[in-house]
């Protein structure tokens, strides 16, 4: 999972600053409640307790160095509707326990955009099929058009080519950093002194189309975690089911909220 800072690009405005919001870019939403690969008793919940060394457990590989692309509109719906499949189709009329998540393996591929002064803002429909999902794309309050320039910091993964997202092969790569993103993040936590999730983690760039479902929907995560989504102030996770047999616990997801 990589977290994209993004800027409209034009004459007056350049990339040095769009790196400067990282320290809490994708804490604040329900599905980075659950984001995990190694296991249950891996996950991280960075909100608690949140130090300078922690950024480095978000990325466990070399190739995270930090990277800006510069694209168009078409690119940018492009790459959320790519990550937008990581969450299943959701059938509003089925009475029967469905899965947001169907699977982990490759959750590296959900990103998580986010603007200066939270002014990307989008949503995911999940009961449209996967490449049609993404709906009502702004920024700054204006629809983003397909021709539209945009800068995207992110990391020499995605910006090579890294997840196979359309568009994003290596060829609009405009800036490469030596420094790793981890670091990036540390020094801006380091920066900052003091950090909490209202002042710096509360913004949120997207949400999900409100849709009300005949049955259940759940969405999996470490167990014993209901409060750590209460305290931030997760409305749709409504509450903590039993466990699977990877020993995760089931978080019943209320969609309609």
């Amino acid at each position: 999972m990589t977290c994209p800072v993004i800027r409209r690009s034009n004459s007056s405005s350049g990339v040095s600053a769009a790196g400067g919001n990282a320290g809490g870019l994708c804490c604040h939403d329900d599905v980075t409640f659950v984001c995990n690969i190694a296991g249950a008793s891996r996950l991280i919940w960075a909100p608690v307790g949140l130090q300078v060394r922690n950024p480095g457990d978000l990325y466990l590989y070399g190739n995270n160095n930090l990277q800006a692309v510069k694209i168009k509109g078409s690119d940018l719906k492009n790459w959320l509707e790519t990550s937008a499949k990581q969450f299943a189709t959701i059938d509003p009329n089925n009475a029967v326990e469905q899965d947001l998540v169907p699977s982990y393996s490759t959750i590296y591929n959900y990103d998580v955009f986010y603007a200066e002064n939270n002014a990307l803002q989008y949503q995911i429909d999940v009961t449209k099929p996967a490449g049609s999902r993404i709906v009502g794309l702004t920024y700054a309050g204006k629809v983003v058009a397909a021709s539209d320039d945009f800068i995207v910091a992110t990391n020499d993964y995605r910006a090579s080519g890294g997840g196979n997202f359309p568009g994003i092969d290596g060829s609009k790569t405009i800036i490469k950093s030596p420094d790793a993103n981890q670091a990036v993040v540390s020094n801006y936590v380091r920066s900052l002194g003091k950090i909490s999730v209202a002042k710096n983690g509360a913004g949120q760039s997207w949400n999900f189309v409100k849709v009300a479902t005949a049955g259940p929907v759940i969405l999996r995560s470490a167990p014993g975690k209901m409060a750590v989504a209460q305290t931030l102030g997760l409305t749709r996770v409504k509450g903590e089911g039993g466990l699977d047999a990877s020993g995760f616990a089931k978080y019943a997801i209320d969609l309609s909220k």
